[in-house]
């Protein structure tokens, strides 16, 4: 008789192995700001991780080029060969590399970049943080020899990682945008009050970013009915598409305005807009 013991550690989560102990760590994890953008003469910022659980954590810290797939979604370039990026790792770096941090604590990241993005409008990689398990998240041998049988155990870790990204560019941003085939989506597809979904386009060499509003009534001065923040469309993509949930009921025929607002290189500036009226 024996039993072999198996301790696996990923980064997402798709398992459904029967018997098996699953583990998450770092849920606690925050990162500030958001993301970093260095502009022509920019060359230093500071990012801060945040520890906002109850038990000492330790993370690591590294630049990982990720890539927007057509569908909105970020993954790791090296699983996606297939969609060009212009990588920004050779210009970027940070200190420190490694972190622990008591419950409540926070760390300072200070990140640099030099000059370089020469034919790109802009570079690009990923500032990314991972928590990593702590020393008991294996079986112990009291565990171990509480079983018996040939059967395998397995326990999953599943560590916690957050990215934000990290971009250079040497000139003026061309941070162009529109909006196309807006559809009014039923609370039975969406949810809720329903919503909208509509194409965010790039028409500019850079990447853009900002907040979609829904407004009804009174075209840009009327009452925000839906409101999606932080939505990017980066320069390896032409176009993703966003559904933007509605907060209240709107009334058959009724206006309403969809607005990209820039919340990058000239905020609060509308890159796009469009009027759609609801069925």
């Amino acid at each position: 008789m024996f039993r072999t013991l198996i301790a696996a550690a990923a980064l997402t989560l798709g398992l459904a192995l029967s018997g098996q102990a699953v583990a998450q760590v770092g849920a606690d994890l925050n990162i500030s700001p958001k993301r970093v953008v260095f502009g022509p003469g920019e060359r230093t910022a500071t990012v801060y991780v945040f520890n906002q659980g109850d038990e000492p954590a330790t993370y690591t810290v590294e630049l990982v080029d990720r890539v927007m797939l057509p569908d909105g979604q970020i993954a790791a370039a090296a699983d996606h060969p297939e969609q060009p990026i212009a990588s920004a790792l050779e210009l970027v770096q940070h200190t420190p590399r490694r972190i622990t941090l008591a419950p409540r604590q926070s760390q300072a990241i200070r990140v640099r970049a030099r000059p370089g993005a020469g034919e790109a409008a802009e570079r690009r990689t990923h500032l990314t943080v991972t928590a990593l398990p702590p020393e008991d998240a294996g079986f112990t041998a009291e565990q171990a020899a509480v079983e018996t049988g040939d059967d395998v155990a397995l326990r999953v870790v599943a560590l916690f990682s957050v990215s934000i990204p990290v971009i250079v560019r040497d000139g003026v941003a061309d941070a162009r945008a529109a909006i196309e085939n807006p559809v009014f989506r039923p609370a039975s597809e969406v949810g809720g009050q329903g919503g909208v979904a509509l194409d965010l386009v790039r028409l500019g060499a850079n990447s853009v970013y900002g907040d979609v509003e829904i407004r009804a009534g009174q075209g840009r001065d009327g009452r925000v009915v839906g409101l999606v923040r932080g939505v990017a469309v980066y320069p390896e993509v032409e176009r993703r598409t966003v559904v933007a949930p509605l907060a209240e009921a709107v009334a058959p025929g009724e206006p309403l305005t969809l607005i990209y607002r820039d919340d990058d290189a000239r905020p609060g500036e509308t890159l796009a807009t469009v009027t759609l009226l609801a069925p």
